[in-house]
C-alpha cells in the first residue's frame, strides 16, 4: 500500500526526511523504506532522505508489509471466522469474542486473534504482520483495532476514544464519577494487580447506565490502559464485576468478567474522516442487562 503528501508552502525548504517526520512519519519506518525502489519518490522519483522538498511536489511512501518481514513472524496463521465489522485501506475492526486471547502466548500459540488474523490475510494471497491498536483481556469482548501497515499503526497510537460497558455488583455512587487510584503489581503474584501507592498513576471515567440493588450497568471510559485497570478499580471500591472471580466477583449470574468494549471513534488514516464503531451486548451480558 501507498501513502502520499503533498508539500505544502510553509515546507518547503526543509529536508525529505522532516517532512514526512511532520506527516507522522516515523524515524523507523523512513530507515526501513528509503533504500527500496519504491520507498519513498518524489513526484515519481526516488530522491535521498536530504533532498529539499519544494511547494506542490506529490511525496508517495510504501508501507506495505514485506514477505519476507511476514515470514519472520511467530504468528501461525489459522483459518479461523473473525467478525469484521470495519474495514478500509488502513485498518480493520474485529469484534472479538469473550474466550479469544488477543495475542499468541507461550501458553498459548494458537487461536488468538492475531493467529485468525494472519490466516485470513493469507487466503487472500498477502502476507500482513499484526498491529493491534488496543488490546483486550482473552475474557473481555468487543471491539480491536488493527493497523494493516506500519504508517497506520504509528498515526492511529493514542488517537483511540474507547467506550467500555461493566456490569459490577452493587449499587454504584455517585452514579457518576471519576476514578484516579495508582495501580501495581501485587508483589506475590505475576498477574494480579492492586491499588497501591507507589503504583503507577490511572484514571477510568465511569457513568451508570442503569441499576438496581444487585448490580449496576456502566459506561467507562480509560485515560490510561494498565492491566487489568477497570476490574481493579471497581473492586477496590467495593464493586467487583461480575464473575470476576479473579478481584472478587460473583460467578453467580456470568462465567467470565462482565466487560465488553462497546465503542471505538478514531480517525482513519485512509480517509482522514473520524469513524465510530458500535458493538451490541454479547449474549451473556445481554441476559444480565434485561433483568437491572
Amino acid at each position: 500500500m501507498t501513502v502520499d503528501f503533498t508539500v505544502k508552502q510553509d515546507k518547503e525548504g526543509g529536508t525529505l526526511a522532516g517532512f514526512l517526520r511532520s506527516e507522522g512519519v516515523s524515524a523507523a519506518l523512513i530507515k526501513k523504506i528509503k533504500f527500496l525502489p519504491d520507498g519513498i519518490l518524489v513526484d515519481g522519483v526516488k530522491q535521498n532522505t536530504d533532498y529539499k522538498v519544494k511547494a506542490g511536489e506529490k511525496i508517495v511512501i510504501n508501507v506495505s508489509d514485506r514477505k519476507e518481514d511476514a515470514e519472520k513472524s511467530t504468528v501461525i496463521p489459522q483459518d479461523i471466522p473473525m467478525d469484521i465489522v470495519y474495514m478500509d485501506r488502513c485498518c480493520m475492526v474485529v469484534d472479538k469474542p469473550y474466550y479469544m486471547p488477543v495475542h499468541p502466548s507461550f501458553n498459548h500459540p494458537t487461536d488468538t486473534l492475531a493467529n485468525a488474523f494472519c490466516g485470513y490475510w493469507q487466503q487472500r494471497g498477502e502476507e500482513k504482520i499484526f498491529r493491534a491498536v488496543n488490546r483486550l483481556d482473552r475474557n473481555t469482548s468487543g471491539l480491536v483495532l488493527i493497523a494493516l501497515d506500519p504508517f497506520s499503526a504509528e498515526k492511529l497510537k493514542g488517537q483511540v476514544e474507547k467506550v467500555y460497558t461493566a456490569v459490577v455488583q452493587g449499587r454504584v455512587e455517585p452514579a457518576e464519577g471519576i476514578i484516579e487510584l495508582p495501580v501495581a503489581r501485587q508483589t506475590e503474584s505475576i498477574i494480579t494487580r492492586c491499588v497501591r501507592d507507589d503504583g503507577q498513576y490511572a484514571r477510568t471515567d465511569y457513568k451508570v447506565v442503569k441499576q438496581n440493588e444487585k448490580f449496576s450497568l456502566l459506561d467507562i471510559k480509560l485515560h490510561t490502559g494498565r492491566t487489568h485497570q477497570i476490574r481493579v478499580h471497581f473492586s477496590h471500591l467495593g464493586y467487583p464485576l461480575a464473575g470476576d472471580d479473579l478481584y472478587g466477583g460473583s460467578l453467580e449470574v456470568i462465567g467470565r468478567h462482565a466487560l465488553h468494549c462497546r465503542k471505538l471513534e478514531f480517525v482513519s488514516p485512509d480517509t482522514d474522516q473520524k469513524v465510530v464503531i458500535n458493538s451490541k451486548f454479547p449474549d451473556d451480558i445481554q441476559q444480565i442487562v434485561i433483568k437491572i
